[in-house]
């Protein structure tokens, strides 16, 4: 059942080291089962997946640091996050990479300067009740005064409803590349390139 609390009741606010937990929780929603196969490969013995996501996102360093993380919450209740931050120039090799993620990295890379959402997420209950949309037009603001002139994103071709709701932002198709199979992620198809031009 969707709360039917106006929209006033919740807040913005730059993320916590004590919100890293609910950020791992979010990070996972947001990763369609990425995230929790790479913290799977981390974690140590009597540690849970959400253990090893917790202990990550509250690290000051990494992308996905709290540092990064923008937060929606209802009183003291953390109900979504956005997490982005400016990708610099990479030239490490794909080689590298789990081929699971060697598809977002060469999507990521033709964007060099862009504001990058790496992941975004509200729990269930909170969702298409416009909290989305205050999340993002914060970190088009915050895109803007880190000097960015474009902001991106990537979405998965199996979620359209995604894809829509950032086309309604501005956000228009740039590229998209195959997701190899067998894989972790929740989804087949495509991961899809997005880019919203700052005014």
């Amino acid at each position: 059942m969707k709360h039917t609390l106006p929209e006033n009741t919740v807040s913005l606010r730059d993320a916590t080291p004590e919100d890293a937990r609910t950020l791992a929780e979010l990070i996972g929603i947001a990763g369609a089962g990425i995230p929790q196969w790479l913290w799977s490969t981390m974690a140590q013995a009597g540690e849970s997946v959400l253990d090893v996501g917790e202990q990550r996102a509250r690290r000051k360093i990494g992308g996905f640091s709290w540092t990064n993380a923008m937060v929606a919450t209802h009183g003291d209740t953390l109900i979504g996050m956005i997490l982005g931050y400016p990708i610099g120039a990479d030239d490490s090799s794909l080689a590298d990479l789990p081929p699971i993620l060697r598809p977002f990295v060469e999507l990521e890379r033709l964007v060099p300067g862009s504001w990058y959402i790496n992941a975004f997420a509200l729990f269930e209950p909170w969702r298409n009740r416009g909290f989305g949309s205050r999340l993002l037009d914060a970190t088009k603001a915050r895109a803007r005064a880190a000097g960015c002139q474009q902001i991106s994103v990537q979405t998965f071709s199996a979620t359209p409803r995604a894809e829509a709701f950032y086309l309604r932002h501005g956000f228009c198709r740039v590229d998209s590349r195959p997701l190899p199979q067998p894989s972790p992620c929740h989804y087949d198809g495509e991961t899809v390139l997005l880019v919203c031009h700052l005014k």
